[in-house]
């Protein structure tokens, strides 16, 4: 999936609200269950979809319909599993995919935008 990891992380975050939101409303739902295999709905894509960052880094998806978004959440979770290489047979979770994404995220910064931004100082110093 060629999005960047901020807007991945944006995603993760909002479907973990929308499960906390469904189970706290009906207490027959499993949170832990949800977070293994989570509702996909209507909510959550309409606030994926009107999120600023997703308008400025994505806007591609600001007009998916909801079977590419489950599409793109399934996506997000195989990828989570083909990367998984600490050999434990824990169950993957919206929260651990977030924290794939977030350590991601966090290599993006210090190999990719950290250097940029140091390269446009001293240029902008030197200029």
């Amino acid at each position: 999936m060629d999005y960047p990891s901020n807007v991945k992380l944006l995603l993760l975050q909002i479907l973990l609200r929308r499960q906390q939101t469904l189970a706290h409303q009906d207490k027959s739902i499993s949170l832990p269950q949800l977070l293994k295999e989570p509702i996909v709905d209507r909510e959550s894509l309409q606030e994926f979809q009107s999120h600023k960052l997703v308008r400025m880094y994505s806007p591609e998806l600001c007009t998916i319909p909801l079977r590419t978004f489950k599409s793109i959440v399934n996506k997000l979770f195989e990828e989570g599993l083909s990367c998984k290489t600490d050999g434990l047979d824990e169950p993957i979770t919206i929260i651990k995919l977030a924290e794939y994404y977030y350590s991601e995220r966090i290599q993006e910064i210090q190999e990719v935008q950290l250097p940029g931004l140091k390269e446009q100082m001293l240029e902008q110093l030197q200029g």
